[in-house]
């Protein structure tokens, strides 16, 4: 029995170690270091001329630490330092975008990025930011440099080769652990975000997702409010999200499963950026999903590319034009080497200085001195101040839905017409947050006459009640209408046509 256990003890080490440290070309390290490089180059640079406002102390930073009761608990730098470190930042992004001193690059990405982003919590540091900032950290671990890249030109060059860009795909094999501890950060990731929606219980009746849908906190959304109006498709989306977060980070490993994985991956993301407004967040998931990118598959997409550049004849220009471009940039840092990759920073950093200060955002240089601030109109300063008004019982109401089928307590098929002999749901979707209501669902005839009431308390954590009715035979056909009241005022009235003719209950209830 001893003998047993020890053999398998020595296999599970056996595997671990096959698992972290087996030796691979860093194809899916260095599409990573690409790919976030030139999305981060592009969201960081936005933000180049707002360095003095948003993280320097001339203007009005908002460190993360504070929040937390940590004051100080990083430096608030002086404006130029704060220009010129964060120029340094967008500089060493594009260095290691072109793999040019890749290892120093990450490093002062890595430090540099997270500094500044932890300035900011009200803009900067965002849940991509985050992100990012690991997969940094994990970049700067890795050689990540050794294929695609200047590093790896230059190392060709000197040892002689005669086509160094030929071989630019090439590399010796590294140990593959930074890229398991990448691709182990994604799945734990997910496996986190499905914890968290766990305990939240509007996550599974919709109610988050279709509130989310309905606003423009991040960009607009115009396919998110049109889906809005079918809210039990959310209650679908949100199990099968859950289970791929759940699922993620146990069956990415082996090949099916990890093109599963990541279709259901790029799908959910996509979805996110036009129903939710997302941008960002979506392109650096994408990007670090490189990150499970093997030999086999870049073997793979090189036959590919190849079968499809004789066929469409254009491969000659895009090689010419790389080769052009990448001639230039590599050519520059073999003769510039080491003190001229420095001596460049350093320029560029001072030109950046200048070019920031000659912006004067604060008009300290301009002929009526600095900017003064100006006095807030009346008539905006009484409409954004905090005030006793209270919220009309008709807002308190998103929406009322009237159907025969409710699918996990959602009315599914919101109808104008029913026949007699079924029973209906009358759903009050209300808008959070709301104080404790009394709720009234009125049945009125043509005449105006009051056939029937319900009233029920609905308290304030509730974003939803359900009315149910039983349209009886004794119901002459014609048209009726349900009248819905919010602590004694009518808040909205929908008509309904009853139809002669009896029907079986279909209703599909699988709990409110």
């Amino acid at each position: 029995m001893d003998a047993t256990q020890s053999a398998s003890s020595q296999s599970i080490r056996q595997q671990l170690g096959q698992f972290f440290f087996r030796k691979e070309i860093p194809f899916g390290m260095a599409a990573v270091r690409i790919a976030i490089s030139f999305l981060m180059l592009i969201v960081m640079g936005r933000s180049w001329r707002f360095v003095r406002e948003l993280y320097s102390a001339d203007g009005a930073p908002a460190p993360l630490a504070d929040n937390y009761g940590y004051y100080h608990f990083l430096p608030t730098l002086p404006a130029t330092w704060a220009v010129a470190l964060y120029s340094l930042m967008l500089l060493l992004m594009f260095t290691l975008m072109i793999g040019w001193k890749t290892r120093i690059s990450a490093i002062g990405v890595f430090f540099l990025f997270t500094y500044f982003t932890l300035q900011d919590s009200l803009s900067t540091m965002t849940k991509y930011s985050a992100i990012s900032s690991h997969v940094f950290l994990l970049l700067s671990l890795s050689a990540c440099g050794e294929v695609w890249s200047v590093d790896r030109y230059l190392k060709l060059k000197r040892l002689g080769i005669a086509r160094p860009f030929s071989l630019l795909s090439r590399s010796a094999k590294f140990e593959i652990w930074p890229q398991r501890l990448l691709q182990l950060f994604i799945g734990i990731v997910y496996l986190g975000a499905a914890v968290t929606k766990m305990h939240t219980a509007p996550y599974f009746t919709g109610e988050q997702l279709r509130f989310w849908l309905l606003t423009n906190v991040n960009h607009a959304n115009p396919v998110g409010e049109a889906m809005s109006v079918f809210p039990a498709i959310f209650v679908v989306f949100a199990y099968i999200a859950i289970i791929w977060e759940i699922l993620f980070l146990f069956l990415v490993w082996n090949r099916v499963g990890r093109w599963v994985m990541l279709g259901l991956g790029i799908i959910f993301h996509a979805l996110t950026t036009i129903t939710l407004g997302l941008f960002v967040f979506p392109f650096v998931c994408f990007s670090v999903y490189l990150a499970y990118l093997t030999t086999e598959d870049v073997i793979w997409g090189r036959e590919r590319f190849a079968k499809l550049a004789r066929r469409f004849h254009f491969s000659g220009a895009m090689f010419r034009t790389w080769r052009l471009v990448s001639s230039v940039i590599t050519e520059s840092a073999l003769k510039l080497g080491p003190q001229g990759f420095a001596a460049v920073l350093l320029v560029l950093v001072c030109c950046a200085i200048v070019l920031e200060r000659s912006m004067d955002v604060y008009g300290e240089r301009s002929p009526d001195g600095p900017y003064e601030l100006q006095a807030m109109d009346d008539a905006v300063w009484q409409k954004m101040r905090v005030n006793d008004t209270v919220i009309r019982e008709e807002d308190k109401l998103l929406s009322m839905d009237i159907g025969e089928f409710a699918i996990a307590g959602l009315v599914t098929d919101v109808r104008k017409s029913f026949k007699q002999g079924t029973q209906l749901y009358i759903q009050a979707n209300l808008v959070p947050p709301h104080g404790d209501m009394y709720l009234e669902c009125n049945l009125y005839d043509s005449n105006g006459i009051c056939l029937q009431q319900t009233g029920r308390i609905v308290t304030r954590d509730q974003a939803r009640y359900t009315f149910s009715y039983y349209l009886s035979d004794s119901l002459v056909p014609g048209k009726y209408q349900f009248v819905l009241r919010s602590n004694a005022t009518e808040i909205a009235r929908k008509t309904i046509t009853v139809l002669p003719g009896k029907q079986e209950s279909k209703t599909v209830a699988l709990g409110d």
